[in-house]
């Protein structure tokens, strides 16, 4: 039986795939930083998710943080593996995308990108963004107002 005084907020699209990227990023082995990705057609349904890591099946030491640089690939990249080009209308990031990235994602054709942090290394993203006509938006989002 349903609880008829039971009320929740409702989700709005954007905070579910900020939520889906946020629980990619759980899945990152990396002991620096977890980033996670999440990518979203048009009718909202999930093209992809994706964390950084390394591929399957290779091992490397996460101690030297600049040699495994060289082998990690990035949650937004590994979001859009199996996504087609133009199939996905916004991806959500936990991190703001690199520069790498940020053409990755516009080489997909993806117009609007929302993220929860600032990347402080490589702001590049926003001056190429606006190259490529991507809205880059940062999005106030924090998981734990979910856990009750």
């Amino acid at each position: 039986m349903i609880n008829s005084t039971y009320t929740h907020e409702r989700l709005s699209w954007d905070q579910y795939g900020m939520l889906l990227a946020h629980a990619a990023a759980l899945r990152s082995e990396d002991p620096y930083i977890q980033v996670g990705a999440a990518a979203l057609r048009s009718d909202h349904s999930v093209a992809g998710t994706g964390y950084n890591g390394v591929p399957s099946g290779i091992n490397i030491s996460w101690e030297d943080r600049d040699q495994r640089r060289k082998y990690v690939c990035h949650a937004e990249i590994n979001c859009l593996r199996y996504a087609k080009p133009s199939e996905v209308e916004t991806i959500y990031t936990t991190l703001s995308p690199c520069a790498d990235c940020i053409k990755t994602i516009g080489a997909f054709g993806i117009k609007r990108v929302l993220f929860s942090e600032i990347y402080d290394k490589d702001n590049s993203c926003f001056d190429i963004g606006k190259v490529f006509g991507i809205s880059i938006e940062h999005f106030q989002f924090n998981p734990q107002i979910l856990i009750k």
